[in-house]
């Protein structure tokens, strides 16, 4: 086999093990309308020492890891409005369902 092919082989193999099909949920889980909020990842170069030359680059880094947090903060308060609100619609419907009376007309 030519090295390039093997590489390609491998590379196709790799990806294959990463793409895994996702559990199936049973109903009463699964719901629709859900927004993942990705939380963001911390930069490295916090961690480690960094030369005065790639300070610049991990100032850039830090400035965009907070906007990060800004976003990720407000998807998340998205989200929790979002889920609070099909939260009481599940139990209006359901009150109304049992009696009639507490139904909104």
């Amino acid at each position: 086999m030519r090295p390039c092919a093997k590489s390609l082989r491998g590379a196709a193999l790799a990806t294959a093990a990463v793409v895994v099909p996702l559990p199936q949920l049973p109903a009463a889980q699964a719901v629709t309308g859900f927004t993942y909020c990705a939380p963001p990842l911390r930069p490295a170069c916090i961690e480690t020492s960094v030369a005065a030359l790639a300070m610049a680059a991990c100032d850039e880094e830090v400035q965009a890891f907070t906007r990060m947090v800004f976003r990720y903060r407000e998807c998340l308060e998205r989200e929790t409005e979002r889920a609070v609100r099909e939260a009481n619609e599940a139990i209006e419907a359901w009150r109304c369902r049992r009696d009639e009376t507490k139904c909104r007309h």
